[in-house]
């Protein structure tokens, strides 16, 4: 007999408390909580079918009922989760890799603000206070007071340097009347970095949101 109880199909036990275990530390992902109702249901067949125990059959009961109420707060958050137009184009551009529940968490650590014509967002060669989602609107873009580049609907502002702290890279001011969404800087990477989940997709998203605007400069300074 093994010194650790694996005899006898026992590790099928030991496996189901260590992927609740893994599940309750790791991102929320719903196979993860789908695996753990999986095991269970598994596992108690076992002790009741193969083993005729009903004290392993309690344990795996009561990990049922854990891994169940996981799964179905899980399923509640992701149905209850509420967007607006607006939101909802947020969403899609900056949080799609994400579960809704988690993307409407993320998004309440920010708020919907109306800018108006010549606000400056962000100043060149100072900390970026704000990471900005312009919905509706335009801003336009300097470095040392020559105008570089435009953002409109849709663009991600001060993407380039929220996520480090550094310095931003240019200054930012609004053209005209716009709406959008920010979130405090230093807010957002307290947030993803209790949150490493978000912090892939956000990342994910942000570089390919530079990117976008390299190649949009690179085909600008192609055309002159």
């Amino acid at each position: 007999m093994l010194g650790l109880g694996f005899a006898n199909g026992a590790w099928l036990g030991h496996l189901s408390f260590l992927v609740l275990a893994i599940a309750l530390i790791a991102p929320p992902m719903p196979w993860m909580r789908a695996g753990v109702l999986v095991a269970s249901l598994l596992g108690l067949g076992f002790a009741i079918g193969f083993r005729n125990d009903l004290g392993l059959a309690f344990w795996f009961v009561v990990l049922l009922l854990i891994s169940g109420s996981m799964l179905l707060r899980y399923l509640l958050a992701e149905k209850n989760a509420r967007f607006s137009a607006e939101e909802e184009a947020l969403r899609s551009i900056f949080m799609a890799d994400m579960s809704r529940a988690s993307a409407r968490h993320l998004m309440d650590q920010g708020n919907w603000i109306t800018g108006r014509t010549g606000e400056v967002l962000i100043n060149e060669g100072e900390a970026i206070s704000h990471l900005f989602y312009l919905y509706e609107g335009e801003a336009t873009v300097s470095l040392h007071g020559q105008l570089v580049g435009a953002l409109r609907n849709g663009d991600l502002v001060g993407d380039a340097t929220a996520l480090s702290g550094e310095p931003a890279t240019g200054t930012v001011r609004l053209v005209r009347d716009s709406h959008f969404w920010c979130v405090s800087a230093p807010k957002l990477r307290q947030y993803l970095d209790l949150h490493p989940d978000a912090r892939t997709v956000i990342e994910r998203h942000i570089n390919s949101a530079l990117d976008r605007k390299l190649r949009a400069a690179n085909a600008a300074l192609a055309a002159d």
